[in-house]
């Protein structure tokens, strides 16, 4: 496959995912409105909150495709400032998060502290991938 062809269909992947991402939205939205229960309303919530951050990540990088991103060295100092306040209260998260999961005893209670606690965990692998890519960034700069 061409480049040109490799971008186009790259694009349509983007796009379709984006619709999938939406009818997700909508359904959990019309779902959550049939139930009273808060637990069921919560594991559904948390689907359609994850799908909506999915889509603006799918939309970003579907305006990334069509403009140059650039980052100033002002853009990368903010970066480091977020991680190096993140980090430390991720690393404290994730401990809390293990110790509540281990306490816990209920399944539901425990489903959804275990996505948390692997949210936890990803935001971590997210501070860390970040540093990576800045300093790689901080390399053209």
């Amino acid at each position: 496959m061409s480049l040109p062809e490799n971008r186009k269909k790259f694009e349509e992947l983007i796009n379709n995912w984006i619709m999938l991402e939406d009818n997700t939205i909508t359904t959990a939205a019309d779902l959550m409105g049939q139930s009273e229960n808060p637990m069921v309303k919560t594991i559904i919530d948390l689907v359609k909150l994850d799908s909506e951050k999915h889509k603006r990540i799918l939309e970003t990088i579907r305006l990334s495709l069509n403009s140059a991103v650039t980052f100033t060295t002002d853009d990368l100092m903010i970066v480091d400032t977020f991680i190096e306040k993140h980090a430390a209260m991720e690393k404290n998260a994730v401990r809390t998060a293990e110790q509540a999961l281990e306490m816990g005893s209920l399944p539901l209670p425990k489903l959804l502290l275990s996505h948390l606690l692997e949210d936890e965990k990803n935001h971590d692998n997210y501070m860390n991938e970040l540093t990576k890519i800045k300093a790689f960034m901080a390399k053209d700069t």
